[in-house]
């Protein structure tokens, strides 16, 4: 702290006159030694705090260090029991896939066909019914007059009753065909069963390692330090090693229906190869049409906005104008100041005064011209940008339709290619 420099003040007071009054009062002030003492103090402080804020900085380096070193070793050490726990996941997966082709091996004949039968239905679940009624809802997404009801929409309504007829020939199928094998399907059941949570388990794992905490895509996961597993590691392996043994003791043989599913199946593929290109074919004929539509736009859009450039330039041009023109102004009203400060009869109007009011009034009518044209201009530039408008609105229509059509449902339906399964 400071000494109270009040007690060092100069500080003082003149008298003079008969009653020796105050004629003057000198202000107060500090001596140099409070001065130089001021200075030091503050110097010493300020010296003070940088020491402080560097073995501060210092420390936090030091801290730094220590918890990237720990947080590396602890990371390295999961990252090793993850790889021995995938490695673990994907022998038995291996082992019990090759348990799984063993027993198809066992009833090669029927279970080749019924399996023959089930991707038929898969296929025409997951890629051809999926895929129609995907394509049905993305076309609903066209917007304005393009969300018409074209040859397209009815294509695909005819495409989706063919899918749901063969589903209900291959189900029939399936029914006579999973008759024969009912015993082994329960064994092969709990398999897949433990394959998918393997699958899934390893994909988590697999997926962990690949993790890097500078990744910008991570999630806030749950701290779940305090939650228990349900099993042990050795019920995990028992359970998969019963459903092994289960599945080596459920191999049966049956009766195989070869010609009738050979047939059955030859015919659906036939049907709906021939559908699914006159869909195709009628996709190809509406996406042409609007591209078409879609360029024309795109040209007269083009010429829009040249006009709209144009009239930006002689907008540009109007107000560099006008600023010119306030600059004249502005010297014509100063120069009138400056002579109505003339003295006496020197402040007459004369052929000056008349040139400068004339001017005056000369620039003013050129300023309201450039200002009318200028809002003609700004008439007709907010009447392009409405035309603009609307071309990019009728443009964003036809490529959103486009894009439903060539890039969502045609892509999804090159997926669509069928054969004897």
């Amino acid at each position: 702290m400071l000494p109270n420099l009040k007690s060092r003040r100069i500080s003082g007071l003149q008298l003079a006159g008969k009653h020796l009054g105050p004629v003057a009062k000198c202000p107060p002030r500090y001596s140099e030694e409070d001065w130089d003492y001021n200075n030091k103090i503050k110097f010493r402080i300020t010296c003070d705090q940088e020491k402080l804020a560097e073995r501060i900085v210092e420390e936090s380096r030091r801290v730094v260090d220590e918890t990237k070193d720990t947080t590396k070793n602890w990371q390295r050490e999961v990252e090793h029991h993850m790889r021995e726990r995938t490695s673990e996941i994907r022998f038995l997966v291996d082992e019990l896939n090759r348990q799984k082709k063993t027993a198809a091996l066992e009833d090669e004949a029927l279970n080749t066909y019924r399996n023959r039968v089930l991707n038929c239905i898969e296929f025409l679940k997951d890629k051809s019914l999926a895929i129609c009624k995907q394509c049905l809802i993305l076309r609903e997404g066209r917007i304005g007059v393009d969300l018409c009801d074209d040859e397209v929409d009815r294509s695909l309504r005819r495409e989706l009753k063919v899918i749901k007829g063969c589903q209900g020939l291959a189900d029939a199928a399936l029914k006579e065909a999973e008759e024969q094998i009912r015993k082994l399907r329960a064994a092969i059941y709990l398999l897949d069963q433990d394959l998918a949570a393997k699958d899934k388990s390893l994909a988590i794992d697999e997926k962990n390692l690949k993790l890097k905490e500078f990744q910008h895509d991570l999630a806030k996961g749950q701290d779940l330090s305090k939650q228990h597993c349900q099993f042990s590691l050795t019920e995990w392996q028992a359970q998969t090693y019963e459903n092994l043994e289960a599945n080596a003791k459920a191999l049966v043989s049956a009766g195989q229906l070869r010609a009738y599913i050979d047939l059955l199946l030859k015919q659906v593929c036939e049907d709906m190869q021939n559908q699914t290109d006159r869909t195709n074919e009628a996709f190809e004929r509406r996406i042409s049409e609007t591209k078409h539509v879609k360029q024309c736009l795109e040209n007269k859009h083009k010429d829009t906005m040249d006009h709209i450039h144009q009239v930006q330039r002689n907008m540009t041009e109007l107000e560099k104008e006008m600023m010119d023109k306030q600059r004249a102004i502005t010297l014509c009203q100063t120069r009138l100041s400056n002579r109505a400060h003339r003295p006496g009869l020197e402040l007459t109007c004369d052929m000056v005064q008349d040139a400068l009011y004339n001017e005056l009034q000369a620039l003013k009518a050129s300023v309201c011209k450039l200002n009318q044209k200028l809002n003609e201009n700004k008439a007709s530039m907010r009447y392009l940008m409405h035309v603009q408008v609307m071309q990019e609105e009728e443009i964003n229509i036809k490529a959103n339709t486009c894009k439903i059509d060539e890039v969502d449902c045609m892509t999804l339906r090159q997926a669509l290619k069928y054969q004897t399964f």
